[in-house]
């Protein structure tokens, strides 16, 4: 952790005040990560960034009654998520997924396949944490 000013700093999130900055962020991050993990985003993002997602070592978790596709089986390893995953939001069930790459996760709140929200973990404690949570949801999902 960094010294400033002789205290400890770290910035530890960003919460996107526009969809679409998170979204241009998300699309760097993934440009310049070789290992990338997602799960439960919907599928509108998803297909926004298939193109970018190719050649990367990859696993998805697709969100709950989604099915593979052929272009999709081509990218990476995938699953289903068998679990209903979600977060109160402005007093409504909204659907949580995350976009895991080395050393920040993406997290992004949805809605009937409209993002409403988009904001970081960019602790390197938490994002490794974070990434196991992964790993755990992978073992349980349907294959």
């Amino acid at each position: 952790m960094p010294i400033v000013k002789g205290r400890y700093e770290a910035k530890i999130s960003t919460k996107f005040g526009k969809v679409e900055e998170g979204i241009e962020k998300i699309k760097a991050g993934i440009k310049k990560s070789r290992r990338i993990r997602i799960s439960g985003i919907p599928m509108s993002l998803l297909n926004e960034l298939k193109p970018l997602l190719v050649g990367k070592d990859l696993k998805i978790i697709l969100p709950l009654g989604e099915r593979k596709s052929k272009d999709l089986e081509g990218l990476g390893e995938l699953a289903t998520t068998k679990a209903r995953i979600y977060v109160g939001y402005d007093k409504k069930e909204a659907n949580t997924g995350s976009i895991y790459l080395p050393n920040v996760v993406f997290n992004v709140i949805w809605l009937d396949g409209k993002i409403l929200e988009i904001s970081t973990m960019e602790y390197s404690k938490c994002v490794k944490c974070m990434r196991g949570t992964f790993e755990t949801a992978w073992r349980y999902s349907e294959k």
